[in-house]
C-alpha cells in the first residue's frame, strides 16, 4: 500500500448506570492500536483512540466524518468499535425499511443522556458512505452485538446494554432519517462482525487479562501470519479461534462486492513482516512448523538440521535455552529432538543454525589406470565435498569425470562440453581433485537456501539495471558490448522491512570464481526504507572470447541477514587447471576458516567443507535468506 492507513478506536468499560460496565474494551483497542504501530508503524498510521468518557455519540460521528474522511483513493479507513451493541424502536417513518421496527445500535458512553441517543445503523451506514466516497478502502469491526438481545457474555457474566425505550424521532438521525441501510456495508466497504445477528459477542480471559473473544482472535491472525492475509483467510482464523474458547459465536464477514474478500486484509494496509519458526509439543512429540513443503532437508547419514530454541517473545542474541535436531521431515513440519529438554506447556521461538549439505557425487569413467589413480588421490580429499562414485551411478552423480591417457574431463550427466579445460600433464590427479572441490564449492553455495527463514520476499529487494529497466529477483538481465567496450550495469539494494537488515551481494561468475568485494565489510547495514547501489562491469575475458566463449552468465546472489556477517571467506579466484596445486588436498580443510560469529557465517562456510567441529552455543543467531538474479554478458565475434 502506497498511502496511510486512517484508524478510529472505540473501546468502552466505563458506561454509566444503569447500562452494565464492560471490562475488556479498553483492553482490545489498547492491543489493536499497538499492533497497527508495530505493523505499519508512526509514518504511515494516522490513529485516534476514543475511550469510555472520550467515546461520546458526539466524539465518534465526529471522528467517523472528519478523521476517517481524509482518507483518499491510495487510503484505508478502518472504524474499530468495542462495547455494548443495542436495539431501539425505529420512528414510524423507518418502518419500510424495518420490518421489526427497530435499529440495530452501538452505545455509544453518552448514549442514554438526556438529548443524546445511540448510534444507530443507519446514521453509521451514511458516515461510512462518506468516507468512502473518497475512494479509500473501508473496514469496519465490530466487536459487539448488533441484534438478538444486545448482549455480550463474559465469562459467564452477561453484559446487557437494554434496548433504549425511548420514542426517537427521525429528525435525531444527524439529517439521514429517509437513509436505508444497515450495518452491511456497500460498494468498497468489508464488516467483520463479532457474532451473527442471532448470537451475543462473548469476552474471554487472555493471559489473565478480559478480552473481546473477536479482538484477541483477531490480533492472534495477524500476528501469526508472515503476510498480507486475505479477508477469507482472516475469517477461517478467528473462526477457529473464536470456537476454541467459547460456544454459540460465529463471526461474520460481510461486503456487497464478493471480490473484497480475496483481498489483503485492511487492503493490504500492513506489511509483509517475519513471523518467528515455532517449536511446540504435539502428541507424536517436539516438532518446528517447518518440513518438506517448506524446503526442510533430511537428515544425511548423522548431518542434520540444528536449531538454537528462544522463548517466544524474547531475543535471540544470547545463549539459547536448547538446542534441537531434526530426525524426521514430514510434509508441513519437522520431529526433534532437544538437548535438554524443555516444558512442553510452552511454545518457543526456533532459529536454525547449522543445514545439511550432501557431498557433490561424482562418477568417475573412462580408463581405468587412470580412474584409479585419481581415486587414490581423492583418499586425501574432503569427502564432506566431494565423493567419488562408481561408473555405473552416473545417472545420479552431480559431475562426471571421463579419464583418458593423457588427462581428464570433467562434464555434467548428459553434457559433452566440459565444464572446465582438459586436466593434463604433472600431477593432473591432484589438480583434477582440486577442482572438483573447487566446483564443488561453488555448486553448494549457488544453491544455498535457508528452509525455515521468516523473513518475506522483498526483504531487501535487488534491482540489475542496465539502462533497459530493472530485473529483480530470478530474473535474468542480458547486457552486452558495444565493440571492445565491456557493459556497466547497476545493482540496487533497498531494505523494504520496518527493521535494520544487512546485506551482501556474491558474484559466482560461470568460471566458478566466487567474489564478495561489493562492500569493503563484505556486508552493509540497510536501515528500514534504506537503500544502496553498486555499480558494475559486465566481461568475457579475452582469452575466453579469442577461444571462442561469446557469452558468460553470473549469479549476483544477495544474502540478507537479521545480524551483521562476514563473507569474504568464501572467496575463491575463477578455476585455473593449469596451476599446481597450492596445498594438498587433506581431511582439515577448513581449519584455516575464521570462527564463525553467528549461524549465517557458519552456514556459508559450510558450503565451503563440513569438518567444522561442533556449533558454538555463544555464537549470534540470524535469520537469514539468499536470493539471486542473473545476468549474461554477450560479447559478440
Amino acid at each position: 500500500m502506497s498511502g496511510r492507513l486512517y484508524a478510529l478506536l472505540v473501546g468502552i468499560d466505563a458506561y454509566p448506570a444503569p447500562i452494565p460496565p464492560l471490562s475488556g474494551c479498553v483492553n482490545d483497542v489498547a492491543g489493536i492500536a499497538a499492533l497497527l504501530r508495530e505493523r505499519v508503524g508512526d509514518t504511515a498510521l494516522d490513529l485516534v483512540v476514543l475511550t469510555d468518557a472520550e467515546a461520546t455519540r458526539a466524539a465518534v460521528s465526529d471522528g467517523c466524518a472528519r478523521h476517517l474522511g481524509r482518507a483518499g483513493p491510495e487510503d484505508v479507513a478502518l472504524f474499530y468499535y468495542s462495547g455494548h451493541g443495542s436495539q431501539q424502536a425505529a420512528p414510524e417513518e423507518l418502518w419500510d425499511r424495518e420490518p421489526d421496527h427497530r435499529n440495530e445500535t452501538l452505545v455509544c458512553v453518552d448514549s442514554r443522556t438526556e438529548g443524546s441517543w445511540d448510534l444507530a445503523d443507519k446514521e453509521l451506514a451514511g458516515l461510512l458512505e462518506g468516507i468512502a466516497a473518497t475512494g479509500c478502502h473501508t473496514l469496519v469491526v465490530l466487536d459487539c452485538c448488533h441484534a438478538g438481545d444486545g448482549t455480550r457474555d463474559a465469562d459467564g457474566v452477561v453484559r446487557l446494554a437494554p434496548p433504549d425505550p425511548r420514542p426517537r424521532p427521525a429528525a435525531s438521525f444527524l439529517g439521514l432519517a429517509t437513509r436505508s441501510g444497515r450495518w452491511t456495508p456497500a460498494g468498497r466497504h468489508v464488516l467483520l462482525a463479532a457474532c451473527r445477528s442471532s448470537e451475543t459477542a462473548k469476552e474471554v480471559t487472555v493471559q489473565g487479562r478480559q478480552r473481546g473473544a473477536l479482538s484477541a482472535a483477531l490480533e492472534a491472525a495477524v500476528l501469526d501470519t508472515d503476510g498480507r492475509p486475505s479477508y477469507r483467510d482472516v475469517l477461517r482464523m478467528v473462526t477457529a479461534d473464536i470456537a476454541s474458547r467459547v460456544r454459540d459465536q460465529h463471526p461474520q464477514v460481510e461486503t456487497a462486492d464478493a471480490t473484497e474478500l480475496d483481498r489483503p486484509f485492511l487492503g493490504g494496509a500492513l506489511p509483509s513482516t517475519p513471523r518467528p519458526l515455532t517449536l511446540s509439543h504435539l502428541p507424536d512429540g517436539w516438532s518446528i512448523d517447518a518440513g518438506a513443503v517448506h524446503g526442510v532437508p533430511s537428515p544425511i547419514g548423522d548431518d542434520t538440521t540444528e536449531l538454537a530454541v528462544y522463548p517466544l517473545g524474547g531475543e535471540t542474541s544470547g545463549s539459547p535455552l536448547a538446542t534441537a535436531a531434526v530426525t524426521r521431515v514430514l510434509t508441513d513440519r519437522s520431529i526433534v529432538t532437544l538437548t535438554p529438554d524443555l516444558d512442553p506447556a510452552f511454545v518457543y521461538r526456533a532459529v536454525v543454525t547449522s543445514i545439511p549439505l550432501e557431498p557433490v557425487r561424482v562418477a568417475v569413467v573412462g580408463d581405468s589406470a587412470g580412474a584409479a589413480a585419481l581415486r587414490r588421490a581423492a583418499d586425501h580429499a574432503d569427502q564432506t565435498l566431494v565423493d567419488l562414485v562408481e561408473g555405473n551411478e552416473v545417472v545420479d552423480a552431480d559431475l562426471v569425470v571421463q579419464a583418458n591417457p593423457g588427462g581428464f574431463v570433467i562434464t555434467r550427466p548428459g553434457v559433452t562440453r566440459p565444464l572446465v579445460p582438459v586436466v593434463e600433464g604433472e600431477a593432473r590427479e591432484e589438480r583434477t581433485v582440486g577442482a572438483l572441490e573447487r566446483v564443488a564449492r561453488w555448486l553448494r553455495l549457488s544453491a544455498l537456501r535457508n528452509p525455515a527463514t521468516r523473513l518475506p520476499d522483498d526483504a531487501v529487494q535487488v534491482e540489475v539495471d542496465a539502462g533497459t529497466g530493472p530485473v529483480r529477483a530470478g530474473g535474468t538481465a542480458t547486457i552486452a558490448y558495444a565493440g571492445n567496450e565491456p557493459p556497466r550495469f547497476t545493482v540496487r539494494l533497498a531494505n523494504t522491512t520496518r527493521h535494520p537488515l544487512w546485506a551482501a551481494l556474491i558474484d559466482l561468475t560461470e568460471t566458478y570464481g566466487i567474489f564478495t568485494d561489493a562492500f569493503p565489510a563484505g556486508s552493509i547495514a540497510l536501515g528500514p526504507g534504506e537503500s544502496t547501489a553498486v555499480d558494475l562491469v559486465g566481461q568475457v575475458a579475452d582469452e575466453l572470447w579469442r577461444a571462442g566463449t561469446v557469452s558468460l552468465r553470473d549469479q549476483l546472489m544477495v544474502v540478507t541477514s537479521t545480524i551483521e556477517f562476514d563473507p569474504r571467506s568464501l572467496e575463491q579466484d575463477e578455476l585455473d587447471v593449469s596451476a599446481a596445486p597450492t596445498s594438498r588436498p587433506g581431511p582439515n580443510r577448513g581449519a584455516d576458516l575464521p570462527e564463525a560469529a553467528s549461524n549465517l557465517e557458519r552456514a556459508l562456510q559450510g558450503t565451503r567443507t563440513r569438518r567444522l567441529g561442533p556449533s558454538a552455543r555463544a555464537a549470534a543467531v540470524a535469520d537469514w535468506r539468499t536470493d539471486s538474479v542473473f545476468v549474461v554478458t554477450k560479447r559478440p565475434r
